[in-house]
């Protein structure tokens, strides 16, 4: 992956400016598997949001991507916000926190409430799916600074993101 490497965690996950390198086996290039009995094997689950369930609820994508962006993107936007403008691609908003606001250090502070710290970290991977393991490795090294770390376990992880949540957060199927 191109790109400058500007943090290395746990687990060989590392941070570029076009988004996170994640693991992947090194034998088969494949990712990453967990053991589902005995002789078989099954992708481990992999978690994006859903932007078509935001929009069934009747509530704006881009205007809640829009708001995770940092004070300086916010302050470089040149259009004004009048009613009934409309807001740009939604793209363009994830471009924006995958190359510049998730590299700020407020950008996932150890306050920050675990779905609302996921659904940031699927913001910054450009909404590419992600695992369990990947998303504990993302948190994991934001959060390396906090005296009292968060219980980050596949096991929390999972029952919070395998039941509906504000933020659309669903495996991929």
């Amino acid at each position: 992956m191109s790109g400058v490497v500007t943090a290395r965690w746990i687990l060989g996950t590392t941070r570029t400016k076009k988004g996170w390198d994640m693991p992947r086996s090194r034998r088969t290039g494949q990712a990453t598997t967990v053991d589902s009995g005995p002789g078989s094997e099954a992708l481990e689950p992999r978690y994006i949001i859903d932007v078509k369930a935001f929009a069934a609820a009747g509530r704006s994508f881009a205007l809640i991507v829009k708001s995770r962006r940092c004070a300086y993107c916010t302050e470089c936007e040149n259009r004004p916000q009048e009613e009934g403008h409309a807001l740009r691609d939604v793209s363009e908003y994830m471009d924006q926190i995958a190359d510049r606001c998730c590299h700020k250090p407020d950008y996932l502070l150890p306050g920050t409430p675990l779905t609302e710290a996921v659904f940031r970290l699927l913001l910054a991977n450009r909404n590419r799916p992600m695992t369990l393991n990947e998303i504990e490795a993302g948190l994991a090294a934001a959060w390396t600074s906090a005296i009292y770390l968060k219980n980050l376990s596949d096991r929390v992880l999972e029952r919070l993101l395998g039941r509906p949540n504000e933020y659309c957060i669903r495996t991929v199927e």
